[in-house]
C-alpha cells in the first residue's frame, strides 16, 4: 500500500504540494483570525490574553519558532491531503463486502480472477501481450512450474465450445464469454475466464453490451460449489489493450462491475468479499475516498 501510495505521489506531487500551500495558508488565516477575534474578547489583564498573545505573535518574534509552526501546519497538510488508494463497503442487507483498491490481483488472498481471450490461447508475445494481467500470469505460472494447458484442458473438460475458426492465430476453438476455468495451484487458486473475442489479425475486442452479458455470466459461474471463495479478487477488466469506447471510463467499468456483482448476487453471491484491483496508471481515474457512496448506489439500485 505504502509503495502504491508513493507512486501516486512521485506522479502527482506538484498537485499535492499545491493542496498543501492551500491547507497551509488557509490553517494559517484561520489560527490568526480566530486568535484575534478572542483576543478583542478577553480582558487584556487577564492571563489567558497574554498566553494566547504569546502564542500567536512569538513565532513572529522567534524566526526558529516560525519555521517551527509552518513545520507543522506543512505536516498537518500532508496527512490532509495524503492520497486515499482504497474503498470499502459494507452491505448492510447482507454479509457481501465490495472493496475498491489500487492494488497487485496477484499479491491477494482468496481467489484471483485471470481474464483471457475467448479461445483460451497462451501464446505470449505473439496473441497475449505480456504485461496484461493474462501475460503477467502465465510468466507466473511459468516460473512456478504450473502446466498451464493441463489445467486448462482439466478444466473444459465439460464445456463445449461454441465454434472453431481456422483463420485465428493459435487455439481455434471460441468458448462462450464467461466461461470460467480453474486453476488450483500450490501457490493458490486462480481462474481464468474467456473476456474478449480473438480476431484473426490478433487484436481482441468487446462491445459494450457483452461486457455486461460476459460480467453476469461471470458472476454466475464463479458461484459454483467448485470455484466459490470467501474472497474474489479481480482487475477492472478491459482497462488495458482491450478495444473498448475511449468514452467508456475506468469508473464506468468499475460502476457495471459492482452494478452486476449485486444483481447476481440477489440469485446466489460468488464470494463475501469482492476486491476490484486498479491499476497504478488507473489510480488518479478513481475517487476512492468517497467510491463507497457510488457502491452504496449501485447495491440500491443497480442498474444495467
Amino acid at each position: 500500500m505504502l509503495k502504491t501510495k508513493i507512486k501516486y505521489l512521485g506522479r502527482h506531487w506538484k498537485q499535492l504540494m499545491w493542496d498543501v500551500v492551500k491547507t497551509t495558508v488557509a490553517g494559517f488565516g484561520l489560527v490568526i483570525t480566530f486568535s484575534d477575534a478572542l483576543l478583542n474578547v478577553l480582558p487584556k489583564e487577564s492571563f489567558l490574553h497574554h498566553l494566547l498573545h504569546r502564542l500567536v505573535y512569538l513565532p513572529f518574534d522567534h524566526p526558529a519558532t516560525l519555521l517551527i509552526a509552518l513545520a507543522i501546519l506543512v505536516f498537518i497538510g500532508i496527512v490532509m491531503n495524503w492520497p486515499t488508494t482504497k474503498s470499502v463497503y459494507k452491505d448492510p442487507h447482507s454479509d457481501l463486502h465490495v472493496i475498491v483498491e489500487c492494488c497487485d490481483i496477484f499479491e491477494q488472498d482468496g481467489l484471483r480472477v485471470v481474464h483471457c481471450v475467448d479461445t483460451f490461447d497462451n501464446e505470449l508475445g505473439r496473441i497475449i501481450n505480456p504485461r496484461s494481467v493474462h501475460g503477467i500470469f502465465l510468466r507466473y505460472c511459468q516460473a512456478e512450474g504450473i502446466d498451464v494447458e493441463a489445467e486448462i484442458t482439466k478444466g473444459l473438460k465439460f464445456v463445449k465450445p461454441t465454434d472453431s475458426d481456422e483463420n485465428l492465430p493459435g487455439k481455434k476453438d471460441r468458448y462462450p464469454l464467461g466461461t470460467v476455468c480453474p486453476v488450483f495451484t500450490d501457490k493458490g487458486d486462480f481462474c481464468m475466464v474467456s473476456f474478449t473475442h480473438l480476431q484473426p489479425n490478433g487484436s481482441i475486442a468487446i462491445n459494450r453490451q457483452e461486457y455486461t452479458t460476459f460480467l453476469l455470466d461471470m458472476w454466475h459461474n464463479l458461484a459454483q460449489p467448485l470455484l466459490r471463495h470467501d474472497t474474489v479478487n479481480v482487475a477492472v477488466m478491459g482497462n488495458r489493450f482491450v478495444d473498448l469506447p475511449a468514452e467508456f471510463s475506468t469508473e464506468q467499468k468499475i460502476d457495471l462491475m459492482i452494478a452486476t456483482f449485486f444483481m447476481a448476487a440477489k440469485q446466489r453471491a460468488c464470494c463475501k468479499t469482492l476486491r476490484i484491483c486498479v491499476h497504478d496508471s488507473n489510480m488518479t481515474e478513481v475517487d476512492f475516498r468517497n467510491y463507497h457512496i457510488i457502491i452504496d448506489h449501485l447495491a440500491k439500485r443497480p442498474i444495467i
